[in-house]
């Protein structure tokens, strides 16, 4: 395990602020671990606070703030270009597209990669590849289900895996009738029965939006077609990850529900020498429930699959036209199901386009927002 410069994009967000503990924790082991770099959106007070941990970290935040190094639209890149490089780690937290621009320029870097932004590779996911590659950079999977596949795929042969399967959840309305949907509220969506997590994500999570995304992410990542990719619902979300091989062998990992241990194993590269979060006790594991995704209930799941068969820069319209649609149903202004209704409609309509730099996929991501702002009520 190599200490590494951290660079944190997103820190004062739910993973941001996880994986600063766990840096807290990596340098009490070792004091080379250090953090150069914080960044975040407008919360400029709990930027400069963090930083008081941390005397050589530079900060940014998209706010005019002159307490802070870099401020404005680019002031995430601006972090970047100073800060990042070969013997950089970067993770990558701002949520939604607003993390493509500089999570790409750090892998222009050769910086190595702890992605918890999905939207990244949703939106971006054959631009980024080719980065990497061109590069020489590395990414490490955040999301626990990613990571959790990662770790499984460890010494597989990539021609002996046949599938992965992701589990999800269920979220808050894994039982709810369906005939209460239409009257769903914001806040029945925000109780997630499992996880701490960001608005945008719980409502993702409810509506297993995050799930389509978490599909077109893995698609990518491990470079795998759509008829390799399964979901399964799975309650208690302690197997977060499923491997399927051609001899018939399966392999899961599983793991208390605490983003503390994708974390450090990612920021560590694969290292399990110390534990960070919760440990899993066998005994506490009476049975294993799994059932297949009911598409009546979260119709977003083939909507991702749908997006991974179309490719180009479907995945871009999916994430753009659900972050308004998820922000407008916290606002009160759409209801549960017509986020789903609204982003299936962007994907039928917009779906085609076919960005092929990243100029392109920001217009693309830009057009679709207007368009679907303007035919909200």
């Amino acid at each position: 395990m190599k200490p590494r410069k951290v660079i944190v994009l997103g820190a004062t967000g739910t993973i941001g602020r996880r994986t600063l503990e766990v840096l807290h924790a990596l340098h009490q082991e070792d004091a080379s671990w250090e953090c150069v770099g914080l960044s975040c959106g407008t919360q400029a007070d709990a930027i400069i606070e963090a930083a008081k941990s941390w005397p050589d970290a530079k900060t940014a935040t998209v706010v005019d703030d002159s307490r802070v190094d870099y401020s404005g639209e680019d002031a995430s890149l601006q972090l970047i270009d100073k800060c990042a490089g070969p013997d950089t780690l970067v993770v990558s937290a701002i949520v939604g597209s607003a993390g493509l621009r500089p999570t790409l320029r750090a892998i222009e870097s050769g910086a190595t990669i702890a992605l918890a932004n999905k939207e990244v590779l949703v939106c971006a996911g054959a631009l980024v590849q080719q980065t990497l590659d061109s590069s020489g950079g590395k990414i490490w999977p955040v999301d626990s289900e990613h990571a959790a596949i990662a770790q499984c795929l460890r010494g597989v042969q990539a021609n002996d895996v046949k599938s992965i399967i992701l589990t999800a959840s269920g979220g808050p309305f894994r039982k709810t009738p369906l005939a209460e949907f239409p009257m769903l509220t914001p806040a029945q969506a925000l109780n997630h029965p499992v996880w701490n997590m960001g608005p945008r994500i719980t409502i993702d999570s409810a509506t297993m939006a995050n799930k389509a995304l978490e599909l077109i992410e893995a698609h990518h990542l491990f470079r795998l077609q759509e008829d390799q990719l399964d979901v399964l619902v799975h309650p208690g979300s302690t197997v977060h990850g499923l491997v399927h091989l051609h001899d018939g062998t399966t392999l899961m990992q599983l793991g208390a529900p605490d983003m503390a241990s994708p974390i450090r194993w990612a920021m560590t590269g694969g290292a399990h020498d110390a534990s960070i979060g919760s440990a899993l006790d066998p005994m506490s594991l009476t049975e294993l429930n799994f059932s297949a995704v009911d598409h009546a209930r979260f119709p977003f799941v083939e909507l991702g699959r749908q997006v991974i068969r179309s490719g180009g820069g479907s995945g871009c319209v999916l994430n753009a036209a659900d972050e308004i649609c998820v922000q407008a149903f916290l606002q009160n202004r759409i209801s549960y199901q017509d986020i789903y209704n609204f982003v299936a409609d962007a994907v039928e309509r917009f779906g085609s386009a076919n960005p092929s730099n990243l100029t392109e996929i920001l217009e693309l991501d830009d057009v679709v927002r207007d368009d679907v702002s303007n035919r909200l009520p």
